[in-house]
């Protein structure tokens, strides 16, 4: 990795936008978490047209955890990224304007995006077109599709022999969100209780 970081950033100071791009990505990671140069060398690359950059920054301001939160700008990046054919921020711009929390809820908009992302063969996007009008609130649908993503996740480590690993960090994250879920919920930050689900 010490080499491979030499060579990314020669090829960041020539002004290359795929290792901006990779650079950023490496610095999102848990092993090398550095919020401020993933954030730098996104933006560069996402300035580079890079719709991959652009995609990741638009997922980092929408969420808010690691960055402040901004949804116009999120927004912005994740339709430019989108607009060049990027399946998953059409999948999530579906979710988001389905969804109406972030922005207002377009449900036509919502389709178009998740139409275009199913047909580059994104599975999740398939699933809200399939169950379209099944299930009369997106809430569950979008837990059915975060489900599905999960056990995805859990089966391509069994698949691949994966002890620990990327898993490992997956259930970290995880129990940070459940605690982070309890602490609003009105739990103390070292309460071991069991969470209330709300809704």
């Amino acid at each position: 990795m010490e080499k491979a970081f030499h060579h990314l950033h020669k090829a960041a100071d020539a002004d290359n936008a795929y290792a901006w791009y990779r650079l950023g990505r490496l610095y999102l990671s848990d092993e090398y978490k550095d919020i401020g140069r993933a954030v730098r060398y996104l933006t560069l690359a996402a300035n580079r047209k890079n719709e991959f950059a652009s995609y990741r920054l638009g997922k980092l301001y929408l969420a808010g955890e690691e960055v402040v939160k901004n949804v116009e700008l999120a927004i912005r990046y994740l339709e430019e990224s989108a607009g060049v054919g990027n399946q998953y921020a059409q999948y999530v711009l579906g979710k988001v304007n389905l969804m109406g929390r972030e922005v207002e809820q377009d449900k036509e908009k919502a389709y178009e995006y998740f139409r275009l992302a199913a047909e580059q063969g994104n599975v999740y996007a398939a699933y809200f077109l399939e169950h379209w009008n099944d299930m009369p609130h997106p809430d569950l649908l979008l837990m059915a599709t975060r489900l599905m993503h999960h056990l995805e996740k859990i089966m391509e480590d069994d698949v691949s022999g994966k002890k620990g690993g990327r898993r490992a960090g997956m259930d970290r994250k995880l129990a940070r969100k459940i605690k982070n879920k309890k602490i609003a919920q009105g739990h103390a930050r070292d309460d071991r209780e069991e969470m209330v689900q709300t809704q």
